[in-house]
């Protein structure tokens, strides 16, 4: 008898390259009634992660078209990288593939948003901060508030106008938005066009911080009248939490 973990290992090197790495012995039978099954199987699990993909990013795929975008999926699939991903981390690298392939700024922004959506939609539970847990501070405790990101906080830098493209985007927010912030604060994700200084705090600022800091920075960055309606932006969102160090 083998031992298990070898056996394992081959067979999955068989599913992932193919009849190539078919080794003598490994089924019983012979070679070729063996390797119609293995066809069959591997023709199985390619239908099943070309579909994961789909359902990954369906807006990207409905700005492509369905032919342009299973040609580039059933490419980046049988990547030697992609190959041994579980369906739920299939998708990752989609949206820096499609760049490297020379594909429009549109295409490649809405894949990243579709990823991150879905990084934060199975981002871990935790209770959003929001402003009316700042009513019952004085001056000293909120400036001592301790301040995290929330595990379902993603933000994405878009390279062109994709507003147009995400009809729950509000027209005046989303018409030169140039970073979206993602959120699942309880059980919907939220997106949220952040301006400049809001997302400069969100993806700059070394959290957990305390808010006496996070109000420094934004002072620093932008001034008095700017640094209160950024910290607000993103408490509005749902972006933030109270720390716990």
């Amino acid at each position: 008898m083998g031992d298990l973990h070898d056996d394992q290992t081959r067979f999955i090197k068989v599913l992932q390259q193919g009849p190539a790495a078919f080794p003598e012995g490994l089924f019983a039978g012979s070679p070729e009634r063996a390797l119609l099954g293995l066809k069959a199987h591997a023709n199985t699990i390619s239908h099943a992660r070309l579909v994961a993909l789909e359902e990954t990013y369906p807006r990207t795929r409905a700005h492509m078209g369905e032919a342009e975008f299973n040609a580039l999926s059933r490419t980046f699939i049988e990547r030697a990288d992609v190959r041994s991903r579980k369906l739920m981390g299939l998708g990752e690298g989609f949206a820096d593939y499609l760049a490297d392939q020379g594909h429009d700024g549109a295409a490649v922004d809405l894949a990243r948003i579709e990823w991150a959506w879905l990084q934060s939609y199975h981002a871990a539970e935790a209770v959003a901060l929001q402003l009316a847990d700042l009513a019952g501070l004085d001056e000293p405790g909120l400036l001592d508030l301790g301040l995290a990101l929330h595990p379902s906080a993603r933000l994405v830098e878009t390279q062109g106008s994709v507003g147009h493209l995400m009809p729950e985007l509000d027209d005046s927010a989303a018409a030169h938005m140039r970073h979206l912030l993602i959120t699942r604060p309880e059980h919907e994700v939220l997106l949220h066009p952040l301006a400049a200084l809001p997302a400069d705090l969100l993806s700059q600022v070394r959290f957990p911080a305390l808010m006496g800091n996070l109000l420094s920075q934004a002072v620093e960055r932008a001034g008095e009248a700017e640094a209160l309606p950024a910290v607000f932006a993103l408490i509005g969102a749902r972006a933030l939490v109270r720390s716990r160090g």
